[in-house]
C-alpha cells in the first residue's frame, strides 16, 4: 500500500484531505504535536489506513524513518500563532529541516506544500515571507514539488465562516474591516482536495504552482450583504478603520480569547485574488465551484 504523510492532517482541510485520499487506497499517516482526537481521525478511513502519532520535533527517530519510506508528503502546517516562536522558525525553519530529511529520501514520489494567494507579493505580513521562502527552498531540495496556493477556502466547519455566521445572527451590527472594498475569491474545500487527488493520482512531475481560486471575485462588503440577504435578516455593516483594529487586535491575541491575529487582519488590508499567472484548476480539468451558492447552501441547512 502507497503511503502519504499529511503534516497538519487533523485540521478542516487536512481531514478532507485525509477522506478524499484513504479512498484511493493509500495509507495515511497523520504526524502531530498539539493534541488531536486520534479517534475520529482513525474513522476517516478503514481500520489500519489511517496512523496518527504523536511527536515531539522532526528529530523524532520514527518519524525520520516514516518520512524516509514514504511515497508523498504533504505540508499544511503553515500557522497563523506566534505564541510558540515566529514565523520564520515555526515555518521556514520547520520546512527547511523536513525538506533535508525528504531529501535522502530516493523513492519519494511528490511533496506537496500549502501556501497561498500573493506570498510571492506580500511585503507586510512575517507569515507571507516566512511561507514564501518555504516555497524556494522546497523548489530547490525536492524535484516533484506541488505548491498549492488556494484563496480563502470555505466548506461549513472553515474559520473564516464558522467566526463569521455567529455575528451575523446574534448581532444587528457588524464590523466591517476598512470601508469593505477589498476583494477576495474565496474557493470550495471539495475543490481544493480534489485538485491535490489530481496532482497525486497524475504523478504530477516538476516544479508546479497552482493557484485554487473560485470562480467569483468579491469585496468583503458584497460577501457581508450576502450573507445578511441568505439570513433574511437585516444588518448594518460598521466600517472600522484598519488602524483601529490593529491595535485592539493587538491586544486581544496576547489573551486566549481572540477572535482574530494581526496576520490575519493583513489579509484584509489587501486584494486576495488569483494574479492569473500560474497554473489553476483548468489546467487539472476542475471547474470549481460557486462560492457564492455553498455559502448560501451552508448557511440554509
Amino acid at each position: 500500500m502507497k503511503s502519504i504523510v499529511i503534516f497538519g492532517g487533523a485540521g478542516f482541510v487536512g481531514k478532507h484531505l485525509i477522506r478524499r485520499l484513504a479512498k484511493n487506497g493509500y495509507k495515511i499517516i497523520i504526524p502531530y504535536q498539539k493534541s488531536i482526537q486520534e479517534a475520529k481521525i482513525r474513522l476517516l478511513g478503514i481500520t489500519g489506513q489511517i496512523i496518527p502519532f504523536r511527536f515531539s520535533t522532526l528529530d523524532d527517530k520514527r518519524l525520520k524513518t516514516v518520512l524516509l519510506n514514504t511515497d508523498i508528503c504533504i505540508n499544511l502546517k503553515t500557522t497563523y500563532d506566534q505564541k510558540n516562536g515566529n514565523f520564520n522558525d515555526t515555518i521556514f525553519k520547520f520546512n527547511q529541516k523536513l525538506l533535508k530529511i525528504l531529501k535522502e529520501n530516493k523513492e519519494l514520489r511528490q511533496f506537496i506544500f500549502f501556501s497561498g494567494l500573493g506570498v510571492d507579493i506580500d511585503k507586510k505580513s512575517s507569515r507571507s515571507i516566512a511561507i514564501y521562502k518555504s516555497e524556494k527552498e522546497a523548489f530547490k531540495i525536492i524535484e516533484n514539488t506541488s505548491i498549492i496556493r488556494p484563496g480563502i477556502i470555505i466548506g461549513g466547519e472553515d474559520l473564516f465562516l464558522k467566526r463569521l455566521l455567529p455575528i451575523f445572527r446574534m448581532s444587528f451590527f457588524v464590523p466591517l474591516f476598512g470601508d469593505g472594498s477589498k476583494k477576495f475569491q474565496p474557493v470550495f474545500i471539495d475543490d481544493v482536495s480534489l485538485a491535490v487527488q489530481t496532482v497525486i493520482n497524475k504523478n504530477i512531475k516538476g516544479k508546479n504552482i497552482y493557484e485554487l481560486a473560485g470562480p467569483r471575485v468579491i469585496s468583503y462588503k458584497y460577501f457581508y450583504n450576502y450573507i445578511s440577504k441568505c439570513l433574511g435578516k437585516t444588518r448594518v455593516l460598521v466600517p472600522f478603520p484598519f488602524r483601529l483594529m490593529k491595535f485592539l487586535v493587538s491586544i486581544a491575541e496576547k489573551t486566549p480569547f481572540s477572535p482574530l491575529t494581526s496576520e490575519q487582519l493583513l489579509l484584509f488590508e489587501e486584494d486576495n485574488i488569483s494574479q492569473n499567472t500560474f497554473k489553476n484548476f483548468e489546467n487539472l480539468n476542475i471547474n470549481p465551484q460557486d462560492t457564492l451558492q455553498i455559502t448560501k447552501n451552508i448557511i440554509e441547512n
